[in-house]
């Protein structure tokens, strides 16, 4: 199984936004580097044959975008992928997926980076910090455990989007 982990792209400040947190967009330059992103991952031969994201609206914009990308069918919501989600509880979701799926999970700080950690180590402490924008892909065979994926590549935004130029 491929898991690729995506950190939304670049959203109004939190300190500038009046409304709900779960409410706040993405900028119109985030969506801009996201669709950069999105055509970087497409240069890279990424295939997705399901789109997961949080319900938050960054997320979803996120999604969206690499959905369109991509010509895929839908972005399904899973509050699996929301901030404070415990990434202990992705495996059970996870492995109820086909041994060739090949997955994205579009969230959020400190989600993903615990989540990439606990993949990898077992651990729940954030090992590295994910950018806005930035995507990990890790493999494993199934069943998928704690401690057992592997990563095969971590980009950040800057380096997708600089290959989704054109």
């Amino acid at each position: 199984m491929k898991i690729y982990i995506i950190r939304h792209a670049i959203a109004e400040l939190r300190e500038q936004w009046d409304e709900p947190d779960e409410a706040r967009p993405l900028t119109e330059p985030g969506r801009k580097k996201m669709l950069r992103i999105a055509r970087g991952l497409s240069k890279l031969g990424v295939r997705f044959s399901r789109l997961y994201a949080s319900p938050l609206v960054r997320a979803e914009q996120t999604a969206e975008i690499v959905r369109q990308r991509f010509k895929l069918k839908a972005v399904e919501q899973t509050d699996l992928l929301v901030p404070e989600a415990n990434p202990a509880l992705l495996l059970p979701w996870l492995n109820q997926h086909e041994e060739e799926a090949a997955l994205a999970l579009v969230g959020h700080e400190p989600h993903v980076s615990a989540l990439l950690a606990f993949l990898l180590t077992g651990q729940m402490a954030a090992a590295t910090p994910f950018k806005k924008g930035g995507v990990a892909l890790l493999e494993s065979n199934k069943p998928i455990r704690a401690g057992q994926c592997t990563l095969r590549w971590l980009l950040e935004p800057r380096q997708l989007a600089a290959l989704g130029k054109n």
